[in-house]
């Protein structure tokens, strides 16, 4: 049973009905009684359209961010509010993650720079994790830090980073938040509330990616009332595993299985050293199909939270001051290079992530092909909100790349974009992303993508390179077939981008 009380959940659902009307019974247990008990009236003037009457700022946009966690390019097909973004919107085709790992990709959103900028290279230890993050100083130099100093009202609910402990310290840059350590399960959890931990028990009401989402709403709903620029970031853990689906979504998509694309069950040749010989077994494909069914049952609750995101917005009649933006930390493969369900890979399954925005002057029907990556967000979330990118930031705005107003940005002239992973994890306990060999836990390596090839370099000095137009599956290296002269020229362009600090200087870098 959850650990609150039945008043509080009756309260809470009466609450979301007057601030949506929405039809989703699960998306109701949100908070406490005595949270929602100070938003009821500002919830019950934005659905009577109050705030809609507000006179916004419009030199402050305000910006609502939903990041996921593990969600791979093959589930956008499953998601139809993300695409009606992208319809609506603007699509990012070749956006990237600088690590196909959790904590490093976060760090790298955070803070706008690259793994061997932030020192952040795994969850845990003392190259990786929430403790090594606060150690160095890294939450006091973060796009909420950024946004804060701009007047933003900020907030974070979800995951933050790995190692994060809901009775422990909160980072900087929040004016609210609701944080969770270990929810993966989606039940019987903790969130840290503004200071106040709150447990959570094992009701459908508490899975929590409807929690997570309710409280998101009920932020923007107040922030809008009261006329103030605010910045959100809702993280899920949706759909990491172990897969949890929200009992409303259980049963869709009985037939579903994993993709067979044409890298399904077949390794590269030649393969890397790391990637022991193996075709999958009947058992592994058919644990692979139910699971592929599983997250894509439960990224169906990841939908329901981005359109509650996006109705909110507009009841509180601010869609044409408010960016919505939906990402992921990285990728993910079943079976693809006869690899069992994993990440951490260089290969496009596993660091080819979704970027979608909506919102004021955002280009609608526009795909993006320029290079972009995760890196890119600190400096776009600043530009909207007026600042200037941050000196030490590695990353550049993608503000002019969806804008029917601004001409140009730097990120245009970008022609790679860098992959940094150092492995293998060999740490069993308490890592949700450890992985076995056979699900990819590679060794250390630096890569670098581009539009037409893959290149990677692996700290024991193993190459793989692909020529992408003629194997967009990845599946033939040919680094054996490169001169010496076109090999020693990639490791160069590689070591100047890995070792490129700010934005003007990783630009240069990253230009062939």
């Amino acid at each position: 049973m959850s650990a609150r009380t039945a008043p509080a959940r009756t309260l809470l659902a009466t609450a979301l009905t007057m601030l949506l009307a929405l039809t989703v019974a699960a998306c109701s247990g949100s908070a406490q009684a005595g949270e929602l008990s100070d938003t009821a009236t500002t919830a019950t003037a934005t659905a009577t359209g109050s705030a809609t009457e507000a006179t916004q700022d419009t030199s402050r946009p305000n910006i609502v961010f939903v990041l996921t966690d593990d969600l791979s390019m093959n589930l956008l097909p499953y998601l139809p509010t993300v695409q009606r973004m992208q319809d609506e919107g603007t699509a990012f085709a070749q956006n990237f993650t600088t690590d196909s790992l959790c904590c490093p990709s976060r760090a790298s959103i955070f803070t706008g720079r690259y793994p061997h900028s932030t020192g952040i290279y795994r969850n845990s230890g003392p190259q990786g994790g929430f403790k090594t993050f606060m150690k160095k100083g890294l939450d006091s130099d973060t796009f909420g830090t950024d946004l804060q100093a701009a007047g933003y009202k900020t907030a974070m609910m979800g995951k933050l980073l790995n190692q994060y402990e809901p009775d422990g310290q909160t980072p900087a840059g929040w004016d609210e938040w609701a944080l969770a350590g270990m929810a993966y399960k989606q039940y019987d959890y903790t969130l840290n509330q503004n200071g106040t931990t709150v447990k959570y028990g094992s009701d459908p009401e508490d899975y929590m990616t409807d929690v997570i989402g309710a409280r998101g709403r009920d932020f923007v709903a107040r922030k809008a009332a009261a006329n103030e620029p605010f910045m959100l970031e809702v993280a899920t853990f949706t759909p990491h595993k172990p897969y949890p689906v929200a009992p409303r979504h259980q049963g869709l998509f009985k037939n579903l299985k994993a993709p067979r694309t044409a890298a399904y069950d077949t390794m590269p040749s030649p393969a890397p050293a790391w990637m022991a010989k193996h075709q999958l077994t009947r058992a592994e494909i058919k644990r692979m199909d139910r699971d592929f069914r599983k997250r894509v049952q439960g990224v169906q609750a990841v939908d329901d939270l981005v359109r509650g995101l996006w109705e909110q917005i507009r009841a509180s009649g601010i869609e044409d001051n408010t960016y919505l933006v939906f990402s992921s930390d990285n990728g993910y493969h079943m079976g693809e290079y006869a690899l069992l369900s994993g990440k951490m890979t260089a290969y496009d399954t596993d660091v080819h992530v979704p970027l979608v925005v909506v919102g004021p002057d955002v280009a609608k029907h526009r795909t993006v092909n320029a290079l972009t990556s995760n890196i890119d967000l600190r400096a776009t979330f600043g530009e909207i909100a007026g600042q200037p990118t941050p000196e030490i930031s590695d990353g550049q705005s993608l503000a002019a790349l969806w804008s029917t107003t601004k001409k140009s940005s730097p990120v245009t002239d970008r022609d790679l974009v860098l992959i940094e992973h150092r492995g293998p994890d060999l740490i069993v306990g308490g890592d949700p992303d450890y992985e076995g060999f056979r699900s990819a836990n590679p060794p250390g390596y630096d890569a670098l993508r581009s539009r037409d090839f893959l290149y990677i370099e692996y700290l024991h000095g193993e190459t793989e390179y692909y020529d992408l137009r003629t194997d967009p599956d990845e599946l033939h290296n040919i680094a054996g077939t490169l001169s010496k002269k076109r090999l020693a020229g990639l490791s160069a362009k590689l070591h100047e981008v890995a070792t490129c600090t700010g934005h003007v200087q990783c630009a240069k870098a990253q230009q062939l």
